[in-house]
C-alpha cells in the first residue's frame, strides 16, 4: 500500500519536520510505501494564474493543465491514501498548502466529472503551539476540521482522521515532554496507517440532507446538517433552503437512535423550535439514514428522513 504525503513547512529546523520523519519511519516499518511532495523544497507555485482561474471558474474541462499540477494529480491517483503534514498558521494551513489545493483540485479532476481516485484514507497531521483544549475551547479546531473534512477531502476519501500535535510553541514549559509524546504518536500513526481497524461508530463531521419531509416541516433537500459527536452527546448546525440558521443538541443511544431539541430561524425571520426522535438505518450503499419523528413547540407533529451525503 502507498500513501502520498503532502508536507508543508518553510524550515527543516522544525518540530513539524520531525513529525514527518517519524510518520514516514512508521510507514516504512509497517512494510508500506510512501511518496513525498515537500512543497517548500519543490518551490511549488501556489498562486493560481489567470488562465487557471478562468478554466476552473467557467467549468472548462480542458487538458491544458500545468505540468506541476499534473504531476501532483498523478501522485494521488497512484496512491491508496493521502496525508497532509503542516503547522497551524492562524487557524489554517500555510499559504503554500492552501495554494496547492487551489491549483491541484481542478475542475474535471477533484470536482465536476471527477477523474480523481477515491482514496481509502485521508490523514491530517498538524502541529500547533496551543494545547488541544484551547483550540476546542475557542472553536478553532472544529473550524480547521470543517475546512479539511467538509470541503477539501469531502467525497474524495472514504475515511479521514485529524490529528493535532499540540503544546509545541517554543514558549511552552512542557515542550520537551510534549516533543517525545507527539513523536511517538506520529510514529504510531504511520505504523498502523494501513492496518485493518475497527472504527467506532461516530457522527463527528458527518453531513446530511433531507430526502423526505412533510409540508409542515421546514427542512428540505437544500438544507445541509453538519453533525458532531462526543461520547453520547450530539449536536449539529444546519442551514439552507427555508432555514437561515439552525442548531440541534441531544444524545445518541446504544442503538444509534437520536433524541434532541432543535431551534432555527427561517427565511421569514421566524424562530421555530421543537424536539425530535430519530431511528437509525444503514442503506445498501453504506450511508447513514435517520427516520425522524418531530414535534414543534406548539404540539404539531410530523416525520422526515435525512440521509448522509459524501
Amino acid at each position: 500500500m502507498k500513501v502520498f504525503i503532502v508536507y508543508c513547512h518553510p524550515s527543516e529546523d522544525s518540530f513539524t519536520r520531525n513529525v514527518r520523519d517519524a510518520f514516514i519511519k512508521g510507514i516504512v516499518d509497517s512494510g508500506n510505501e510512501y511518496v513525498l511532495s515537500d512543497l517548500y523544497k519543490m518551490n511549488f507555485q501556489t498562486d493560481m494564474s489567470e488562465k487557471e482561474y478562468l478554466r476552473d471558474s467557467n467549468y472548462r474541462n480542458t487538458p491544458d493543465l500545468a505540468e506541476d499540477v499534473l504531476a501532483e494529480q498523478a501522485k494521488i491517483n497512484a496512491s491508496d491514501a493521502i496525508a497532509f503534514i503542516y503547522p497551524v498558521f492562524w487557524t489554517e494551513a500555510p499559504a503554500k498548502l492552501v495554494g496547492w489545493f487551489d491549483r491541484v483540485w481542478t475542475y474535471g479532476y477533484a470536482y465536476g466529472e471527477k477523474t480523481m481516485k477515491l482514496l481509502d484514507r485521508g490523514l491530517i497531521l498538524c502541529t500547533a503551539g496551543h494545547v488541544t483544549a484551547d483550540l476546542e475551547k475557542f472553536n478553532l479546531l472544529p473550524s480547521m476540521k470543517k475546512v479539511m473534512f467538509g470541503d477539501r477531502l469531502f467525497r474524495r476519501v472514504r475515511d479521514a482522521e485529524f490529528v493535532v500535535f499540540d503544546g509545541m510553541t517554543k514558549a511552552c514549559s512542557s515542550r520537551e515532554e510534549n516533543w517525545s509524546r507527539n513523536l511517538e504518536l506520529a510514529y504510531g500513526k504511520g505504523k498502523t496507517f494501513f492496518a485493518q481497524q475497527e472504527h467506532p461508530f461516530s457522527l463527528e463531521n458527518t453531513y446530511f440532507t433531507a430526502v423526505e419531509n412533510l409540508a409542515s416541516g421546514e427542512v428540505s433537500g437544500q438544507t445541509v446538517f453538519c453533525y458532531h459527536q462526543e461520547g453520547d452527546a450530539v449536536w449539529a448546525e444546519y442551514s439552507g433552503g427555508r432555514i437561515l440558521k439552525g442548531f440541534l443538541i441531544g444524545t445518541i443511544a446504544a442503538d444509534r437512535s437520536l433524541h434532541f431539541s432543535y431551534q432555527h430561524m427561517n427565511t421569514d425571520r421566524e424562530v421555530k423550535a421543537g424536539s425530535c426522535d430519530s431511528t437509525f438505518e444503514l442503506t445498501a450503499d453504506g450511508k447513514i439514514r435517520y427516520h425522524e419523528s418531530w414535534r414543534w413547540a406548539d404540539g404539531e407533529t410530523g416525520s422526515s428522513v435525512i440521509e448522509q451525503i459524501g
